[in-house]
Order: structure tokens, then sequence, then C-alpha cells
């Protein structure tokens, strides 16, 4: 498999089944994690963008917001 060098790239760490952290790269930087609670986020310190995530019932979703 050909390794892609994504501008934005999530990785969702798991034990036991159960999901426990995000970890965030932007930029081709590590911004480093947020755990499962809601409202949590990182921002990139080069392009100011915010990658957060919300929890909702039995999902959750990672929104990026750039700031104006």
């Amino acid at each position: 498999m050909d390794r892609i060098n994504a501008h934005i790239d999530y990785r969702v760490n798991t034990k036991d089944n159960n999901n426990i952290s995000i970890e965030i790269k932007c930029c081709g930087q590590h911004l480093g994690e947020i755990r499962f609670k809601d409202g949590q986020s990182r921002d990139c310190t080069l392009c100011g963008m915010r990658h957060q995530l919300r929890i909702e019932h039995n999902h959750f979703h990672i929104a990026q917001y750039k700031p104006e």
C-alpha cells in the first residue's frame, strides 16, 4: 500500500474495543491528541485551523474551523 501524505490526518486510538483518543496531524506536524470528551480541540500553529471533537449519542464528529 502506498503511503498517503495527507495535509490533515486523524488517527483514532483504541484499547479493549473502546475509543480512547484521537491523534491529529495538520500541515505535516503532529498537533497532539484529544480525549473523547465533548468540545475538546487542538489548534494548528501554522495555519490556525481548529480541530474540534463533538460527541452526539452513539457517534462523534471531528470538525475543522478556520479563523477569519
